[in-house]
């Protein structure tokens, strides 16, 4: 039986990752608190670690309940505490200082800032596909791979790349369920220059993206449809929760259901 293993939201887009037991669907599609904040630039540009090595030093731990969020950077014995709704100024100034940029807090209660806004869902993938994945990069764990990828949801009890069978073909929308909740499968995910670093320093792999896309496209199982691969760096399946959905709750252990319609 296929279930829900992890679930994981990351409040402040870019930054560390917290995993909850259960979490409840917004209005706008999302996890509840899943980049529910992020830092822009004066352009309104989203401040990631494809062009900030920076970001990859802070460590940043959440108290969702008291809306709180620890700051510490790596390798060093700074720490900071701040209130994510009343203190947004303080943190603009921490940020900006520690950057060397000025930047703004912003914050999305409904929908959060997507990195695809057409396919706003959680980002899927399996363990066994990770597994998979730390065979073609032996110095990286399955845990580090987790954090490079940052995908919300993770299965377990399926072979590497089930989760390819939650998208059909290029623009048909695959419909699912895991627990209560209806899905929509879109399509896997184009990955960025973000897993190539390492999420601790920032230190880029050389030739990771050629490496993994060589092994994705030699892996590649017969369930995947290829309409959906115009390149093989990419990996999660991006999805889409309907409306309806809002309010329901997703939860670890819960099952996965591929149904033939809506």
């Amino acid at each position: 039986m296929k279930t829900l293993e992890r679930i994981t939201v990351y409040p402040i887009k870019s930054l560390d990752g917290i995993n909850l037991d259960s979490v409840e669907i917004t209005h706008g599609g999302s996890l509840k608190n899943d980049r529910e904040f992020a830092f822009v630039d004066e352009d309104g540009k989203f401040i990631n670690g494809k062009k900030y090595e920076g970001i990859h030093l802070i460590r940043s731990l959440y108290h969702l309940d008291e809306t709180l969020a620890e700051f510490s950077i790596e390798r060093e014995s700074f720490k900071k505490i701040f209130h994510l709704e009343k203190e947004k100024p303080k943190i603009e100034k921490f940020f900006s200082e520690f950057l060397g940029k000025k930047i703004s807090f912003r914050q999305n209660k409904q929908s959060g800032f997507p990195d695809d806004n057409k396919a706003y869902g959680p980002t899927v993938v399996s363990l066994a596909s990770l597994q998979e994945v730390a065979n073609w990069f032996p110095n990286i764990s399955v845990e580090e791979l987790y954090k490079r990828f940052r995908p919300n949801l993770l299965l377990n009890d399926t072979p590497a790349f089930w989760e390819d069978n939650l998208f059909g073909e290029k623009g048909d929308d695959k419909f699912f369920r895991l627990g209560e909740v209806k899905f929509f499968g879109v399509n896997p995910c184009a990955r960025c220059a973000v897993p190539t670093k390492n999420p601790g320093s920032g230190e880029a792999i050389p030739f990771f993206q050629k490496h993994f896309s060589e092994m994705r496209k030699t892996t590649l199982p017969v369930w995947s449809n290829s309409s959906q691969f115009d390149h093989y760096y990419r990996f999660c399946i991006n999805t889409k929760i309907p409306e309806t959905e809002a309010g329901k709750t997703l939860s670890r252990e819960d099952t996965i259901l591929l149904e033939p319609h809506y």
